[in-house]
């Protein structure tokens, strides 16, 4: 069935890398997903709020003065 305006991969999609025969020689061990980058800026983002946790609490007990 042919849609005007319709990509043709949308309506048949191509065939998939997952659907390769593991005995085809050509299939992965293990995941290969890789992502450095993205771990190092969670951690950054961690620290980032870690440090204006303990921050805004060390500047509130300066305003308050409870105690």
């Amino acid at each position: 069935m042919a849609m005007h305006g319709v990509p043709q991969g949308i309506t048949k999609l191509p065939p998939q890398a997952y659907d390769i025969p593991a005995e085809s020689g050509h299939a992965e061990k293990g995941p290969s997903h890789h992502a450095p980058g993205t771990l190092v800026l969670v951690f950054v983002f961690l620290a980032a709020f870690i440090v204006y946790y303990f921050v805004n609490w060390k500047l509130l007990s300066f305003v308050w003065k409870i105690g």
